[in-house]
């Protein structure tokens, strides 16, 4: 009698456990995760474009070569056109590879977090070359008071979100603790009355805080991650130190009259995009700093571009961003670099 009652308890536990999976899973459906993948939710809200590389074929043969550009607005495709003009350098520098595949998924505003969650959602693919070019994104995490700053970036809604679907991979298996966590933070989040700060422009009267770099450890440990994942799919990765121009001599505002000291470009981020032009060059010295480190306790590639590039207005669109004539000297100075490494012979 006891066994039947045990069996049956177990019976309708399996029931209630079924029954709770399916109301929470249709539940989600309504929110736009996939039903029978509802991990996927991450790569089809925050990086949609990493799904069809997710599933490319990527050929491996003697004759092609396959490389990954990771980082932000300044090498992505519609800002730099980087991988047309280094494709066009290689094929002329290693006459024996019949194609080089390139995929890039450096995206405006992207920082070293996004860049390593994006390289860990293709860590099925192998590459002969992963490139990594970004160090000014992060210094917008900066501009918080200390106590609302989260190494994860989770005071910018759109980490806080990535991060919690990252907390659980066991979401395609069970939806259930991820629901019952989205809800418990939801509902936590409200009660607190918790304030994000925006992922797309500073707020002036926290622009102050940004001359603290807070960022130094999370980008060493984002870099770091990239650098131990590469190595455990033997990917070469090549870190290169990122390059700014700063006027000397003109204090920068964020306003129109700064477009006078760099060539006139379609698209143009203010300095003010990252914070007070201070900070911003503080930020970008202390993540190189790091980029350097991490190359050296990881035995990567690296390329200090910065020093070879021309810091004059001619090359700059902004205080990051490239002219067509920079975007030019940019990929030469890279494709020279690779090539004299040897990195893809």
């Amino acid at each position: 009698m006891l066994s039947r009652k045990f069996y049956l308890s177990i019976t309708l536990l399996g029931l209630l456990f079924v029954f709770s999976e399916l109301v929470f899973r249709i539940a989600l459906v309504f929110f736009g995760y996939p039903f029978f993948q509802p991990a996927k939710y991450l790569e089809s809200k925050y990086y949609p474009y990493i799904q069809p590389m997710q599933q490319a074929a990527v050929e491996r043969t003697d004759d092609t070569r396959n490389i990954l550009i990771l980082g932000g607005s300044v090498v992505n495709t519609h800002w730099s056109r980087l991988e047309m003009r280094l494709d066009t350098l290689f094929q002329k520098a290693y006459p024996d590879i019949r194609k080089f595949n390139f995929f890039n998924v450096a995206m405006p505003g992207h920082n070293s977090r996004d860049n390593m969650v994006k390289y860990r959602l293709l860590k099925d693919q192998h590459y002969d070359l992963v490139i990594y070019y970004e160090a000014i994104n992060e210094n917008r995490a900066n501009n918080v008071p200390p106590e609302m700053f989260y190494p994860d970036y989770s005071h910018i809604k759109w980490y806080d979100e990535i991060n919690l679907l990252l907390l659980h991979p066991e979401l395609n298996i069970t939806v259930m603790p991820y629901a019952v966590h989205l809800l418990y933070k939801s509902v936590r989040d409200r009660l607190r009355h918790r304030n994000f700060v925006s992922n797309e422009q500073v707020d002036p009267t926290y622009a102050v805080y940004g001359k603290d770099i807070k960022t130094a450890k999370s980008y060493y440990h984002n870099i770091s991650d990239i650098a131990r994942l590469a190595s455990e799919k033997h990917d070469p990765l090549l870190l290169v130190k990122y390059t700014t121009f700063f006027p000397t001599g003109v204090k920068l505002t964020g306003e129109a009259a700064d477009k006078q000291y760099f060539t006139p470009c379609y698209m143009v981020s203010p300095v003010t995009t990252w914070g007070k032009p201070e900070n911003v060059l503080k930020g970008v010295r202390t993540h190189n700093q790091v980029l350097e480190r991490v190359h050296r306790e990881q035995k990567t590639y690296f390329f200090d571009i910065s020093a070879v590039m021309p810091k004059d207005s001619a090359t700059f669109c902004d205080v990051c961003h490239l002219s067509e004539p920079g975007a030019q000297r940019f990929a030469k100075e890279l494709s020279k670099y690779v090539v004299s490494s040897g990195i893809l012979r």
